[in-house]
Order: structure tokens, then sequence, then C-alpha cells
């Protein structure tokens, strides 16, 4: 299993659902890249300079087969991408192949969800 980490203002219930996605400024840009809604999360407690102060860190856990690694890359998705010019579309391609999320890194190590995720702790920062 991997451990999830998702820090957010909003009191979710029960589950973190991706199609939140795009309405916080950070996640806006990228909302506009991809059509595919999706939830962040840390891998790590680490986070971002962006999540200081918000309210609430939710903590899920999926299996890992679920989840298509893009910087190992193993299905060469990514150059599939390029070639078809598709290369914002990466989430796409793994959703329909039925990935539940990706996983990658911004300067952190990060998993993006396609799928609403049940947490199993939610902890008052």
């Amino acid at each position: 299993m991997l451990k999830l980490y998702h820090y957010s203002n909003k009191d979710f219930k029960g589950y973190i659902k991706p199609s939140f996605f795009g309405a916080n400024n950070y996640t806006n840009n990228s909302a506009r890249l991809s059509g595919v809604n999706r939830s962040f999360f840390y891998i790590t407690k680490g986070k971002e300079h962006f999540f200081e102060g918000v309210k609430f860190c939710y903590i899920a856990e999926i299996e890992k087969h679920k989840i298509y690694d893009i910087i190992k890359d193993p299905k060469k998705l990514i150059k599939f991408s390029l070639e078809k010019g598709l290369q914002n579309d990466i989430f796409s391609i793994c959703k329909n192949l039925g990935y539940a999320g990706v996983k990658g890194n911004n300067g952190f190590d990060v998993v993006c969800l396609f799928k609403p995720i049940a947490y199993v702790d939610k902890r008052a920062i």
C-alpha cells in the first residue's frame, strides 16, 4: 500500500474528490492544460510552501499497482504521448489504461488521483 497525504482547507466528508480540481490558483493552470480532473497527494508528510497554514491533512492509502509511475515510465507512455502530440494528455492516457492515478515529482514525490478516494485519517493542523 502507498500512503498519501492531501492538504486542504476544505472539510471533506469521507472522500477526496478530483471534481474540485482547478478551484485553487495553484491548480487552475494545470486544469486548463489537461481536461482530466485529479486530486494531488504527497507521498511523504512534506508539502509545498503554498500549503502552509491549511487546516487539514487527510491521509489515504492506495495499492501501488493502481498508480502509474511517470518517472520510471515502464510502458514508455511519455514517449508515446510526445509522438502523438499529446504531451498535455499523459493523464488521459493513464486514466484510459485503467490507472487510478500517476506518480511523479515536482520537487516533491506526488501522486495525482483521477478517482475519488476515501481517506483513512483526517488531522487538524
